[in-house]
């Protein structure tokens, strides 16, 4: 059997695995001991309720969960090497997704960490005893792969997620528009459009809705509406948005008709819809190339052939 520094392969990795638990419970004991108590008091302390709970807390991490603050020790021990320029991306793509809470990121993190472990470990008795016999190098690849997939594929469902939310968009954007206009041009102000547009909408378009009402929350809270489309425009990374965004904003500043700004903003963007529809179809053929060469082609040509060959083959059987 294949032996890793004079131990037997999956010895070692057991070992391994005990040792990485071990490693992650100390760390998490050691977070929760040596907790700064002055935070803890002055958590303690801001919270109205005179029970002592503290749900209205300005401290984000009074509401997180207990799993975030036992692995907070571990996290940043492994997240040494992210920036804030790092971290404020994969914040960034989480909103994006579609996940606003403040602790998203670090969840995020133990998903990775935790499937690539999990992964691993479940390689580890298929490839040493549901498996024949294979050589130590394989066996540590297999590992490896499964852990490396279980980091990464996170990474891939959350962009497949942001772009399935960036076309949900797009294709809502310019019935929302619509109805925009319809409430604008009614003598509506442009939160309450939005308040309607949301409760119309919900059903159809459930992402344009939810980010029209982040919009309106942040002209709630005191946003300028620059502001607010602007924020509109980085949570949703489409050109939609951005062109929405700077219209409105530009259409305020020259202080232009709203109404006339939103119809020239819904033609434009059903114009554009309809282009890369027609694009879409015009690239068609060329992307069924490829299967057609590789796969149908092929079948045709051993379905046409293929009588013709054995033909030619008891031709040559009786001849010889």
């Amino acid at each position: 059997m294949a032996e890793i520094f004079g131990i037997p392969v999956n010895e070692f990795f057991l070992l391994a695995g005990v040792f990485l638990v071990v490693v992650m419970l100390v760390l998490g004991v050691y977070g929760l001991i040596t907790q700064d108590p002055a935070v803890r008091r002055m958590s303690d302390g801001a919270s109205p309720n005179p029970g002592g709970k503290n749900d209205s807390s300005i401290f984000y991490g009074d509401n997180q969960l207990k799993l975030l603050r036992v692995l907070y020790p571990l996290q940043q021990a492994l997240r040494k090497g992210e920036d804030e320029k790092t971290r404020g991306l994969i914040r960034t793509r989480l909103i994006q997704a579609g996940f606003y809470n403040p602790h998203t990121d670090k969840i995020y993190f133990l998903i990775r960490i935790g499937l690539a472990v999990f992964l691993s470990a479940v390689a580890t008795p298929i490839l040493f005893y549901f498996l024949p016999p294979v050589p130590g190098n394989l066996v540590i690849f297999g590992i490896v792969f499964a852990a490396v997939i279980g980091y990464f594929g996170p990474s891939l469902a959350l962009t497949t997620i942001i772009s399935n939310r960036q076309q949900e968009f797009r294709l809502g954007m310019p019935d929302a528009l619509d109805m925009m206009l319809v409430g604008i041009e009614s003598g509506m102000s442009l939160p309450a459009a939005l308040q309607q547009l949301c409760e119309e909408l919900a059903e159809a378009h459930p992402v344009v809705c939810e980010q029209f009402q982040i919009v309106g929350l942040e002209f709630q809270a005191g946003k300028s509406r620059a502001e607010a489309l602007q924020s509109l425009a980085r949570r949703v990374d489409v050109d939609e948005a951005r062109t929405f965004a700077s219209m409105i904003t530009q259409s305020e500043a020259l202080g232009t008709s709203l109404a006339q700004t939103l119809r020239v903003i819904a033609d434009e963007m059903r114009k554009d819809r309809l282009l890369k529809a027609e694009k879409t179809a015009t690239e068609l053929p060329v992307k069924m190339a490829f299967p057609l060469v590789l796969f149908i082609f092929p079948a045709l040509f051993m379905t046409i052939m293929a009588p013709v060959l054995i033909r030619l083959a008891e031709a040559f059987d009786s001849a010889f």
